[in-house]
């Protein structure tokens, strides 16, 4: 076989195994998209869905995003692990007390674009609720041999971009302990049972 064979049977190759890496993606947030309309179902399904959501996002990646290179080396170590956690569950309890009305009247996904370079990745989806269409881009590195979600953007604007952009604000003002302190106090606001609607 010659150079030029062997080289066409590289590139063949590496197309397929692309190709087949990029659907098993498509999958995957296919799946964690029906995984998420589970989220708050008043039985099992409800902390296996919970659990299965937070294992396919990358939070130690995701806290050194939003607090950024220079407060990631200044507060890194035991202050940082209490960040991360303090971040998940706040972030977590957020999104999935927003999940029902996200899913409510019959909000349709779908996937338009899977881009693989190496263990990077993205994934643009396309929604429609009430008419109205709107985009969500899903950034993931592979760890091993898991895709992992590491930062969402809404229309463009990334997530942990406009996350870091207030905690740049607020640590020019206030100490790191007081940003975990604000982020205790909101993990408990967000454990509070939601008050009942009053019926007209």
């Amino acid at each position: 076989m010659n150079k030029i064979s062997i080289l066409l049977s590289v590139l063949i190759f590496s197309f397929f195994a692309n190709a087949t890496e990029q659907d098993a993606l498509r999958l995957q947030l296919e799946n964690l998209f029906e995984v998420s309309k589970k989220v708050n179902t008043p039985d099992t399904e409800r902390e296996k869905s919970r659990k299965e959501i937070d294992g396919a996002i990358d939070w130690d990646g995701i806290a050194q995003l939003c607090l950024g290179e220079s407060n990631f080396k200044k507060y890194k170590g035991k202050n940082f692990n209490d960040f991360r956690e303090l971040l998940r569950e706040v972030i977590s309890k957020t999104a999935f007390s927003r999940m029902d009305k996200f899913w409510a009247g019959g909000t349709k996904a779908q996937i338009d674009k899977v881009d693989i370079q190496g263990k990077k990745a993205h994934v643009a989806a396309k929604f429609i609720s009430n008419g109205e269409a709107f985009s969500l881009d899903y950034y993931l590195n592979k760890k091993g041999t898991r895709w992992i979600i590491d930062d969402v953007a809404y229309e463009d604007m990334k997530y942990t971009v406009n996350i870091k952009e207030q905690l740049d604000a607020f640590l020019k003002e206030k100490p790191f302990s007081e940003l975990l302190v604000k982020l205790r106090k909101k993990r408990e606001e967000l454990d509070k049972p939601a008050k009942p609607t009053k019926s007209s």
